[in-house]
């Protein structure tokens, strides 16, 4: 094929393509929808990242526990381990919450420097999965005047700027805050470099709302999710099944008015150690997130439903519509709009050491947007999708 040849493919799909956007100005609506969902993320993160910082006292918090909630299965007993004498270095109180009956009761029954807590079977049976072990623990062991900072067993805290943010907003009338999370690898490089789409969610969304807005309107993460004792009792916390307690407990924050911040803390999060395991934890992200829904301020339904948009349904549409877009708007607006998202992944391509990787960026979006599918079809089943965590 000679370079004129090229040339005139060019022009007769560039042709074809204003024709599509003439007889159809539906695609032009389509695409301007999408271009505005996903220079949402660029607009967001200029904002929060010249705007909004974390403010902390010179001495450290003393009201502070540490809660981890676990399986305890064999599976995750290296996970578990590690987790427990990392954050032994905080020198704060630390709660381990089990099932009772768990493959590594008797063996975490002789640790030293931990407060083991057992969930008895027959404890609230309509609940399910990690809210029952944490509604367990709010009836049984919090105090009003404590913070209590709730982690999951592959999590672990980078620094501790909490303990020194935590007298700051305490004064101030604060309930509630949340860590921005960085992914650690696991065995899959893909899933690893998809997980740092968290990262920019957190410096983006999360910090807008949780941080500027003071208002936890796209949700809360479980990984250091720090709360008043005061609050969780006031609320009467993870009192109704939930695959997201998250994300339900966020939604108590706002109906009763409870004020976030960011916490400039960083926690490490073990990425899935497959696709088909992350695809499986997007999908009770969404399916929770549409069940709890229900329970949230309309306010709070639109903004998320927005979010949701803005990088799942926002990419995917970015190629769907791509063949039927103007080549100039392509190279004017939708690339510099998603940027954001490649950059991010770039990162996590060059922090996964492994460049070859950086073919399977394209495809991102649409295994994000699998997750969401495979989550309408599981809206209003009963389970709790346990991703592997072994090492």
């Amino acid at each position: 094929m000679t370079i004129e040849n090229i040339i005139q493919a060019v022009k007769t799909t560039e042709l074809a393509a204003n024709n599509a956007f003439s007889s159809s100005p539906y695609l032009k609506y389509a695409v301007a929808a999408d271009w505005t969902a996903i220079s949402a993320y660029a607009i967001v993160l200029i904002i929060t990242l010249t705007i909004y910082n974390s403010k902390k006292e010179k001495e450290r918090a003393n009201n502070v526990a540490l809660v981890i909630v676990s399986i305890a299965s064999k599976k995750v007993k290296n996970v578990l381990y590690k987790n427990i004498n990392h954050h032994k270095k905080l020198k704060i109180p630390m709660y381990l919450v089990i099932d009772e009956g768990a493959e590594l009761q008797e063996d975490l029954s002789k640790l030293s420097g931990i407060n083991l807590v057992i969930v008895p079977k027959s404890f609230r049976k309509d609940l399910f999965g990690k809210g029952r072990a944490l509604r367990y623990f709010v009836e049984n062991f919090v105090k009003p005047d404590f913070w209590y900072v709730f982690l999951d067993d592959d999590n672990l805290i980078l620094n501790n700027s909490f303990l020194y943010e935590i007298p700051y907003y305490e004064k101030k009338g604060y309930v509630a805050f949340n860590p921005v999370l960085l992914p650690r690898k696991g065995k899959s490089y893909m899933a690893y470099i998809m997980d740092f789409a968290r990262y920019l969610d957190d410096i983006s969304f999360f910090r807008l709302f949780t941080g500027l807005v003071k208002k936890p309107y796209v949700g809360l993460h479980g990984e250091l999710l720090g709360v008043k004792g005061s609050f969780l009792l006031e609320v009467n916390a993870f009192n109704k099944p939930s695959k997201v307690e998250d994300f339900l407990f966020s939604i108590d924050v706002v109906k009763n008015s409870g004020k976030t911040w960011q916490s400039n803390t960083k926690v490490s999060i073990l990425s899935p150690n497959s696709i088909k395991d992350l695809i499986k934890q997007r999908a009770r992200w969404y399916s929770g997130m549409m069940e709890d829904s229900k329970y949230a301020p309309i306010t709070m339904r639109i903004i998320i439903a927005f979010k949701t948009f803005a990088r799942t349904l926002g990419l995917i549409g970015l190629w769907i519509l791509l063949p039927f877009v103007n080549y100039y708007i392509v190279a004017l607006i939708l690339i510099p709009s998603s940027l954001v998202y490649w950059v991010v992944y770039i990162y996590g391509v060059k922090k996964s050491g492994k460049l070859r990787y950086i073919v399977t960026l394209p495809i991102f979006g649409l295994l994000e947007g699998l997750g969401l599918i495979y989550g309408l079809t599981r809206i209003g089943k009963r389970e709790f999708i346990i991703i592997d965590k072994t090492l």
